[in-house]
């Protein structure tokens, strides 16, 4: 018997797969007593949940998100593609609690306090590295063209959460000035964030979603009211304070090149 025919090969895989399945299944249900669903839940979801809703799990997340799109890598697809299935499963644990009408809202009460809400419209909801706070700075200090010039076209589209126009048209990639602002503004945001709802000041979040691109005050009303728009303001201003600094020192280095080259066109 030829045991490479394809018709031989069908017949196999039609009773191995689901032969297999059936076997791995009662393998985990008589010596686990769960289901392989449930194993995989239990050894990694759980776990990596537990890991993400730490302090220092929040602080990783935000500084790679940072750290990645300052190498000219989309930070936040990259780490939001590991990250947001288990912060997603954190809002609807956080729900099932709220429905109960658990209280209060604590991690001893089983609620979690890192989900995407709080890193979408509070760590970067004018894009990854807060830059509403340079764009801001920019606008009211700089004096070089090209920094004032790559605000104005930068501001609008930051409202709403884009701000490649900014990272890449100042440039912020590979920027060693704003390295700093970059990875430290948003890690405060974080700190402030993190810091509200452990105190009990906001509420975790729970079901409720708004899209990334939803703008700030309007997101922070939506998801938490007056308290969560307040922390927004304050994110907001903290940003501008940040970044001030060193968009005068990259404002410097700006206005230093179009003296050159406006020295070397009136020589040419």
């Amino acid at each position: 018997m030829d045991l490479n025919t394809s018709n031989l090969r069908q017949v196999l895989r039609f009773y191995l797969e689901p032969g297999g399945s059936s076997i791995l299944y009662h393998l985990c249900k008589g010596l686990g007593g769960v289901s392989l669903t449930e194993l995989i839940f239990k050894i990694l979801q759980i776990p990596l949940q537990s890991l993400t809703d730490t302090w220092a799990g929040a602080i990783i997340i935000i500084v790679l998100m940072s750290l990645l799109f300052w190498c000219g890598i989309h930070g936040a697809n990259v780490v939001s593609g590991v990250v947001t299935p288990l912060l997603l499963a954190n809002t609807l644990s956080n729900q099932k609690l709220f429905d109960a009408g658990v209280t209060p809202y604590t991690k001893a009460n089983g609620f979690h306090y890192l989900t995407p809400q709080m890193i979408d419209c509070f760590c970067k909801y004018s894009g990854v590295g807060l830059t509403v706070g340079l764009l801001i700075a920019a606008l009211l200090f700089a004096k070089s063209e090209q920094m004032r010039t790559v605000s104005k076209l930068s501001i609008v589209p930051g409202i709403f959460g884009i701000n490649e126009p900014v990272i890449f048209g100042l440039p912020i990639v590979f920027n060693p000035i704003m390295l700093i602002p970059f990875v430290l503004t948003p890690l405060v945001a974080m700190i402030i964030m993190y810091g509200a709802v452990s105190i009990g000041f906001l509420a975790p979040f729970g079901a409720v979603q708004v899209p990334w691109t939803t703008p700030p005050i309007i997101s922070g009303f939506i998801l938490g009211g007056w308290k969560a728009v307040l922390l927004q303001i304050i994110i907001g201003v903290i940003a501008v304070f940040i970044y001030m600094p060193f968009v005068k020192m990259q404002d410097k280095v700006c206005l230093e090149q179009e003296q050159a080259n406006a020295e070397g066109a009136a020589e040419k």
